[in-house]
């Protein structure tokens, strides 16, 4: 009976700590911000089998999760080159999601 009140308490210990590892504020390494407009942040959604967040869509891994907010970045960017009136284009765009992507 101890080793398994042991074992659960280890268990809980273990996958709170995992946890902890995935729970930062912003999992979005990138920083690169033409224009001011940066990257979405990657966030904690609370939700253990979606646990990843960008703008209010969940994710069940971080991967998907970056690429996600690398292409909110891009169309954002990519928006703002359209418009005009600022000193980058969409080609200057696409290369910020290039190094976006590879940043993560």
């Amino acid at each position: 009976m101890k080793f398994s009140a042991i074992f659960v308490v280890l268990a809980t210990v273990a996958a709170t700590n995992a946890r902890a590892l995935y729970a930062r504020a912003n999992n979005q390494a990138f920083t690169g911000a033409l224009g001011g407009i940066a990257a979405t942040p990657v966030e904690d959604s609370g939700d253990a089998k979606r646990p990843f967040q960008v703008k209010g869509d969940t994710f069940v891994n971080l991967a998907a999760a970056l690429q996600r907010s690398c292409d909110q970045q891009f169309n954002a960017c990519a928006n703002a080159a359209n418009a005009g009136g600022v000193a980058f284009s969409s080609a200057d765009c696409q290369a910020q999601k290039t190094q976006c992507s590879a940043a993560n």
